[in-house]
């Protein structure tokens, strides 16, 4: 056997070592796994769910005793041992990736509660205000018209501050929901009860007989209630936008580059805040293509409207993947060229991640077959799949392209 270089190596090569031949000895027993805990330590999971840190293995597994009076321990690590079945597309999943994602849904879960509390919180303040200028207008023998002003106001006030109370209690109520869904590990039966109902749905539509596009011809009429001419083929096969470039010539190592304007993908608000955000949208992802000498690549601006949504979604790490589903059922993976952080513009108050994909012949291809139905991205949270809106995005870019 190879002998490690370091100490700290060498303490943690001996503990792999005699947990293999412990199991080994006795291959009868559950064998327990090692896992990072929330704090990124490495802990032993044991078949009972308790754990031990790693750095403590050799001691005996005793579970700390519950103190007199107490109910036993229920915050026992969950032990997952289920098949869990990869995405559409063939892009595997696991428990961890589940284990981040679900934390990254309590996190918004959080910020909607911080969100709904300060709405709250300054409707009081408003109806606080409007409370003091009615007193004061009394105080003043304001006019009888003056005075229904400022009552209607305070009305309005009040509700506004039921309502936002309401809306902050429940949004609390969801947090702790979220968070307790993730302190006993119960993602994993979520996301199988999630893909169960996708599939039950799909069956569902595969069996419909959708109308085709030429029965439109029918619908539309022009003054003398005739159809339009060539009113089919404006549908199937509607005039291309115009293709405008952001740059086209040299840069400054002399290559040959070509920019498209950047065009909306698709904008997306976590259910959990948008309640809370209205019309504004939490995220919104805007893209284009390169030509580089010979090579190709694929750029999407991802912009949060709220800082904190770092917290929640992470950064996207160099090489971590970039699915696109088409309508025609295929699917092409990209992968990103560099690491990611995102950069917060303290002016707009924005988050924005710029990543860059490259892409080869055989996936322009690929795009160009069909119009495109959602993304799938990495983030180091977990992935998240979006819905595009603007389905022909990759068509128009590509074309402009070439």
């Amino acid at each position: 056997m190879p002998k490690p270089k370091h100490r700290k190596h060498q303490n943690l090569y001996l503990a792999v070592f005699f947990l293999a031949a412990a199991l080994a000895w006795n291959p009868l027993l559950a064998q327990p796994v090692m896992r990072t805990n929330e704090k990124g330590e490495t802990i032993i999971v044991f078949p009972d769910g308790t754990t031990q840190l790693f750095s403590e293995f050799g001691n005996a597994h005793q579970p700390e005793p519950a103190q007199s009076g107490e109910k036993p321990a229920d915050n026992k690590y969950p032990v997952l041992d289920v098949k869990i079945e990869p995405l559409e597309g063939g892009i595997p999943v696991t428990s961890e990736d589940l284990r981040r994602i679900s934390e990254r849904k309590a996190q918004l879960s959080k910020t909607a509660a911080s969100i709904a509390q300060e709405r709250a919180e300054e409707a009081t303040r408003q109806r606080n205000l409007l409370e003091e200028d009615y007193r004061q207008a009394i105080s003043n023998n304001a006019s009888p018209e003056a005075l229904e002003r400022l009552s209607a106001r305070l009305k309005a006030a009040r509700q506004t501050e039921t309502e936002t109370n309401s809306e902050a209690k429940l949004a609390l109520r969801e947090a702790n929901r979220a968070e307790e869904l993730t302190r006993r590990g119960n993602y994993v039966e979520e996301y199988q009860r999630n893909q169960l109902i996708k599939k039950n749905q799909a069956r569902q539509y595969a069996n419909l007989n959708l109308a085709s596009a030429d029965s439109y011809g029918n619908l539309l009429l022009d003054d003398n209630y005739l159809p339009f001419t060539q009113t089919d083929e404006v549908i199937l096969h509607p005039p291309a936008p115009a293709c405008e470039f952001a740059y086209e010539g040299k840069d400054d190592r002399g290559r040959f580059r070509r920019d498209l304007h950047k065009e909306l993908l698709f904008t997306h608000t976590d259910e959990r805040l948008r309640p809370f955000l209205k019309d504004k949208h939490y995220l919104t992802c805007e893209g284009y293509f390169t030509q580089l000498g010979g090579f190709r690549y694929l750029t999407l601006q991802f912009t949060f409207a709220y800082p904190n949504a770092r917290e929640a979604y992470g950064f996207i790490e160099k090489g971590s993947y970039l699915m696109v589903k088409l309508l025609n059922g295929q699917f092409i993976t990209l992968f990103s060229g560099k690491l990611d952080k995102g950069a917060f513009d303290t002016e707009t108050g924005l988050l924005t991640y710029l990543v860059h994909y490259p892409i080869d012949q055989s996936q322009i291809n690929l795009l160009k077959r069909s119009e495109a139905d959602s993304v799938l991205v990495a983030w180091s949270s977990g992935y998240e799949e979006y819905e595009i809106y603007e389905v022909g995005f990759f068509l128009n870019q590509i074309r402009c392209l070439e």
